[in-house]
């Protein structure tokens, strides 16, 4: 009897003791399933907040008010004579900047600037030699919104722009482009210049999406209407830079496909102005 009770008593605690590691693995099974639930949850989250791909495919660059804009982190091209400019891009945003605010799509303090205005319409600048004033155009139609939008902004000295296939150069051509030893830059906030305010209105952090960005030392759509591309843009002869955006976006690092090396670099991961010297953050990275 005695043995009996002892042989029950064993059986007892190791049930307790099987009873206690199946509880533990029931809560670790538990937990995982709820830490799946959540990535899942995240993960749906994340793929709501984002744009169908653009006609372009791959990647895109988002930009917003953590990560405002990427640029080349040293002067872009600063000593070339261009007589001609284009640039191109598809972008998407939500909703326009809003009334008296603007963003920049992209631009090169003291040489171009190429922006979306509060109103969702295009705008370009450009500073050329042909005389002591510089130009500026901006489109009365708006771009629309929640649709990628293939933009094209045209120098020729002169201003122009166009999007979705309809556009053109206006104004008299003639001259070089200014010279400009600063980065080339892609949203974020136009540089103040103190003497001249190019466009009305205030400038904020550009928020939406970009997807393919080429710059062309032609003109590359100089008529009125043209086809739209409907595939990567691709590198020729007259392409001076190209980024396709397809990288992971935490690398912080986008790599100019056209071979002139102007890789462009999150604002965070880049040099900055202070005391009249550069840092050396991002010298350290492209090391």
């Amino acid at each position: 009897m005695q043995q009996f009770k002892a042989s029950v008593g064993l059986i007892s605690v190791k049930s307790a003791i099987i009873g206690v590691f199946i509880l533990k693995e029931i809560e670790m099974i538990f937990r995982q399933l709820i830490t799946y639930c959540l990535l899942l949850t995240l993960f749906l989250l994340s793929a709501q907040a984002l744009p169908p791909r653009s006609p372009a495919g791959g990647k895109m660059l988002q930009l917003d008010e953590t990560h405002d804009y990427v640029g080349t982190g040293e002067a872009w091209f600063p000593d070339e004579q261009f007589e001609q400019l284009t640039v191109e891009a598809w972008i998407y945003f939500e909703e326009p900047a809003g009334p008296s605010k603007l963003w920049s799509i992209i631009g090169q303090e003291g040489r171009f600037n190429f922006i979306v205005t509060g109103g969702g319409s295009l705008g370009s600048w450009a500073a050329h030699k042909a005389a002591k004033d510089t130009s500026m155009v901006v489109n009365s139609l708006p771009l629309p919104t929640r649709e990628w939008v293939h933009v094209v902004g045209m120098y020729y000295a002169k201003a122009g722009m166009g999007f979705n296939g309809k556009g053109g150069i206006w104004c008299c051509p003639g001259g070089h482009f200014m010279k400009s030893y600063k980065p080339l830059r892609i949203g974020g906030i136009i540089p103040k210049n103190q003497e001249k305010r190019y466009f009305s209105g205030e400038n904020v952090k550009f928020r939406g999406f970009i997807d393919e960005m080429r710059i062309s030392n032609i003109l590359r759509y100089p008529d009125r209407e043209w086809k739209i591309p409907q595939k990567k843009f691709k590198v020729d002869e007259h392409t001076i830079s190209l980024w396709h955006f397809d990288e992971a976006p935490w690398l912080g690092r986008f790599k100019d496909e056209s071979g002139n090396g102007y890789d462009l670099w999150r604002g965070d991961s880049m040099s900055v102005e202070a005391g009249g010297k550069l840092t050396t953050k991002w010298g350290e990275l492209k090391r």
